[in-house]
């Protein structure tokens, strides 16, 4: 019983060593995050990131989407490039679309 207490002693004198330890380190990483350079270093870092995932899946959300030019940021930045639609193409599509609007439709 007595070596039981012991072991019990042990695990809970390790237990607390490593959660000091993990503390300290804890307040180490925030001392280095907001401190000077590295601080701002890692905030910029951390805005540039979002942006750009914001940016790229902004782009990529809509099913389909109208850029400008076969150069335009839009048009490069887009996973499935078939859905873009050209300023040239706008006609085509309207005209497509109201044919197909006027057909009957047929039972299934």
């Amino acid at each position: 019983m007595q070596a039981w207490n012991e072991a019990q002693i042990e695990r809970q004198k390790l237990r607390h060593k490593r959660f000091e330890q993990c503390k300290e380190f804890l307040f180490w990483i925030g001392g280095w995050v907001g401190s000077g350079r590295s601080g701002v270093f890692f905030f910029f870092c951390g805005i540039f990131s979002f942006g750009a995932l914001g940016l790229i899946g902004g782009i990529n959300w809509p099913t389909t989407i109208v850029c400008k030019s076969y150069s335009g940021g839009c048009h490069l930045l887009r996973f499935n490039k078939s859905t873009v639609i050209f300023p040239q193409q706008t006609k085509e599509i309207i005209a497509e679309y109201e044919r197909n609007k006027s057909k009957p439709k047929r039972p299934k």
